[in-house]
């Protein structure tokens, strides 16, 4: 899947849609933030191609089915060939690069991000770094809004000119999963892959799937990236550990919230009492009620994605130890914040690939889960202040 491009914001971007004005998050809207003053919001429509990949998980034929039937086995699941890693490399190109082939049955999908732009700048590229943050699956874009409250005014003093901010939000998550049919399903790494190609001198925070799709366009494409900022990537090694992943319960890898609830005070108090959601910051939970949910036409909220399209992307094994095998050719500078209880990879394995690399690296472990990036904003936006001060600041290290 691919997304068309452009040359709207004078370098090459992709087409941006402007969500209709009855609409509440219609462009020109508030940031959000509480250097509202001096930043401006707008929300944009990426519209992808027909030229996208299906999965067996959820063919086209099954598209318009109720989520909940997806069968809970691993009847799709697709081993990881190692062999295919060349071939993949080969044919991973932005849109701009390639024409269209393999139109699909499925209908193009939609991809909704959120651009922040300083009050006071005029529409033109100049010479400052842009941030693209890319969340996990299942929580919306704002999601980090609260670590980017902190973030500017912290950067700024740095002498770090942030020209603007693209959040995304996932295939299955916040503005996207309501832009998209009910039951849209597209591979997260593979969808964003034209979007990184945003601006110049982009630095990318990212957590989870987001990282994982940050990893592998930068491995394909690093020319695009002036670094890369990752939070426990969902990456699996191939062998013994994937296999094992296999037969863990597919919840886990969910927030393990169910669908429906009568209000917003009970959502709230599910994620504080949910073992994979109860340690969040309360600013994380905050963020998760007022954009993940949606009016239930029966009554109460829901939220804005089946729970049971996060299964579907499980079936296919092969883009988290694709993952992991290309780990190891990231050759842009890397920020891996990571908690002492990671996703797949252990820790000694993990320090013992970052080694490896030949770029500038720097690890930093906290106490913490696979959602530590909403348990521990504070000591994300720490670590973030101090790499983007030291790499991008007036007084910047040469690289």
């Amino acid at each position: 899947m691919s997304f068309d491009l452009s040359t709207t914001y004078e370098r090459a971007l992709l087409r941006p849609l402007v969500l209709p004005p009855i609409d509440p998050t219609a462009t020109n809207e508030s940031a959000g933030l509480s250097e509202g003053s001096k930043w401006r919001a707008s929300t944009h429509i990426f519209r992808g191609t027909e030229d996208r990949d299906e999965t067996d998980a959820w063919p086209p034929a099954k598209f318009n089915d109720d989520p909940s039937n997806i069968p809970n086995d691993e009847a799709y699941n697709i081993p990881y060939d190692t062999a295919s890693k060349k071939a993949n490399s080969s044919i991973f190109k932005l849109y701009s690069d390639s024409g269209q082939s393999n139109k699909s049955n499925v209908p193009p999908p939609k991809l909704v991000a959120k651009r922040y732009i300083p009050t006071n700048q005029v529409n033109k590229s100049g010479q400052g770094v842009t941030l693209l943050t890319l969340t996990g699956m299942g929580v919306p874009k704002e999601m980090f809004e609260p670590m980017l409250e902190d973030l500017l005014p912290r950067l700024r003093k740095s002498g770090v000119k942030v020209e603007e901010v693209w959040a995304i939000d996932m295939p299955l998550s916040g503005q996207t999963a309501k832009a998209n049919s009910p039951t849209s399903l597209c591979n997260p790494s593979k969808s964003y892959r034209s979007i990184f190609n945003l601006r110049q001198n982009l630095h990318v925070f990212s957590h989870s799937l987001g990282a994982q799709a940050a990893i592998l366009a930068s491995v394909h494409a690093p020319n695009i990236f002036s670094s890369l900022m990752v939070v426990d990537p969902a990456m699996i090694p191939a062998g013994k550990i994937n296999d094992a992943m296999t037969k863990l319960p597919k919840e886990i890898f969910c927030l393990g919230l169910k669908e429906n609830f009568p209000d917003r005070n009970a959502v709230e108090n599910a994620l504080r009492e949910n073992k994979r959601t109860r340690n969040w910051d309360e600013r994380a939970i905050r963020m998760f009620t007022q954009h993940g949910l949606v009016p239930n036409d029966k009554g109460g909220v829901k939220l804005i994605a089946h729970p049971r399209l996060d299964w579907a992307l499980w079936y296919d094994k092969q883009t988290p130890a694709e993952c992991y095998d290309r780990f190891r050719d990231i050759s842009v500078p890397l920020l891996a914040i990571m908690p002492k209880r990671p996703f797949a990879v252990p820790a000694k394995m993990f320090e013992a690939d970052v080694k490896k690399l030949k770029e500038r690296v720097y690890v930093r472990w906290v106490e913490g889960t696979h959602q530590v990036v909403y348990e521990r904003m504070d000591d994300c936006v720490g670590f973030v202040g101090e790499w983007l001060g030291d790499i991008a600041g007036e007084k910047r290290a040469k690289l």
